[in-house]
C-alpha cells in the first residue's frame, strides 16, 4: 500500500546534542521501499513526516524483505554506537 510505513524502530539517547534525542529507522513503501533514517528532539508518528523529512538519510529498495533486513542491520549499528530502544 502506498505510503503505508512497514517498520518503526525508535532509539534515544540521554546525553543527546538538541535535535538528536531520539533516532527513528522506518520503512515507507512508495514506488520502492524506502529507508529512512532520521534524528530529532520529539518521535515522529505521522508517516507524511517520515517521508517528507528533508535531514532524512534514505535508501531504497525493492522488495519489503530486503528494506526489513536492513532495519535490523540499522537498529543493531545504532545500538552498538550507544544508542538505546525506546519503547513507549
Amino acid at each position: 500500500m502506498f505510503s503505508q510505513v512497514h517498520a518503526n524502530r525508535v532509539l534515544y539517547k540521554d546525553d543527546a546534542k538538541p535535535g538528536h534525542r531520539y533516532r527513528q529507522i522506518t520503512v515507507v513503501e512508495r514506488e520502492e521501499f524506502e529507508l529512512h533514517i532520521f534524528e530529532g528532539d520529539v518521535v515522529q508518528t505521522e508517516p507524511a513526516f517520515t517521508t517528507k523529512n528533508p535531514d532524512a538519510e534514505v535508501y531504497f529498495h525493492r522488495d519489503l524483505q530486503s528494506a526489513l533486513s536492513d532495519v535490523e542491520d540499522e537498529f543493531g549499528d545504532s545500538v552498538a554506537s550507544g544508542w538505546i530502544p525506546y519503547t513507549p
